[in-house]
């Protein structure tokens, strides 16, 4: 329920910040999701609350990201703006690697009340970098609000359609993931073989090439890292121990690393002003779109071919499409 409100509040996110204003996008969106979190963590059995409170962590989370990345795309000069999208993805990679093993390790040892807040103190800390904005303006250059743009506009632009089918053929590919484990455990294997070495992976790459998105044209580092993504899944597919899986897990955090990072970037290549907030929410909601219909196509497959050729016959069809 969270990935689905956070999927389905993606384009409002981009109204959010053209209405309210950047701070109080970002500000507001953080409280609402210290709300739901907090609501979370007191609603016990009670699985309404817990749902209710799943859908206002969703919609916090999106607003914000939505907001962060339009201020990017439309504060950052062009010639820096592939190494500060780097360098924010680095950080989202972040809590795989501190927050969530803390997490696990307060679980095991039954400090529940610990584990439960985190969420709602890190929604705080985010309130608090969106109040540090200050009076950042991001409006484009004009005194009216009618300069915004429209939706119509936005999808009038043939770069733009390109660059959400891409962004939708990536998370398609990038959603399989979630499958990982029908793949594996029957085999023995370990999922998170995969899942640590594509992390560590997507981070080193990422610091280790903050600028070469700005030194390279944006559209040729997308497709190859989307190809490569598919490669390291399809080769997945065929694995037969934990050492091939990790081999998989590194190549394929080498295509995220260097593959997230650059379409985000493109928004402000391809869009004019008015039309970033707008451009940049819909390019996060083709790349959360997949997260939702992978499942399924998944779980239609695999009952037919199997869990292997599913999720191979699966990558391949997306290499074709990088």
């Amino acid at each position: 329920i969270f990935y689905v409100a956070t999927t389905l509040f993606r384009p409002a996110g981009g109204w959010l910040v053209e209405n309210l204003g950047l701070r109080t996008t970002l500000v507001g969106s953080a409280l609402v999701g210290f709300a739901g979190s907090a609501g979370l963590a007191l609603a016990g059995g009670n699985l309404p609350l817990v749902l209710a409170c799943r859908v206002l962590m969703g919609i916090g989370y999106s607003a914000f990201i939505v907001a962060f990345s339009a201020y990017q795309n439309l504060a950052i000069p062009p010639e820096r703006r592939g190494f500060a999208f780097a360098l924010t993805t680095v950080g989202l990679m972040m809590p795989l690697v501190f927050v969530v093993p803390l997490a696990d390790w307060l679980l095991r040892h039954g400090h529940v009340a610990a584990y439960l807040s985190i969420s709602p103190v890190m929604a705080l800390f985010c309130a608090a970098v969106g109040w540090s904005f200050g009076k950042v303006t991001i409006a484009p250059h004009s005194e009216s609000r009618q300069a915004w743009g429209t939706y119509g506009e936005l999808f009038r632009l043939p770069p733009v359609r390109a660059l959400l089918v891409s962004m939708f053929l990536l998370s398609l590919t990038d959603s399989l993931t979630l499958c990982l484990g029908a793949l594996l455990v029957g085999q023995g294997l370990v999922p998170s073989a995969f899942i640590a070495p594509s992390a560590v992976s997507a981070v080193l790459i990422r610091l280790a090439t903050l600028r070469v998105i700005d030194r390279i044209p944006r559209p040729r580092i997308a497709a190859p890292c989307f190809g490569l993504m598919a490669v390291s899944l399809a080769a997945l597919s065929l694995a037969g121990s934990n050492a091939t899986i990790a081999l998989c897990g590194v190549v394929f955090g080498v295509g995220v690393g260097l593959g997230f990072p650059a379409p985000l970037a493109m928004v402000g290549d391809m869009t004019p002003e008015p039309l970033r907030p707008k451009a940049t929410a819909m390019v996060w909601f083709a790349m959360d779109s997949g997260w939702a219909v992978t499942p399924f196509i998944f779980g239609l497959l695999s009952p037919l071919l199997g869990n292997a050729a599913a999720f191979g016959g699966y990558a391949a069809v997306m290499l074709a499409g990088a």
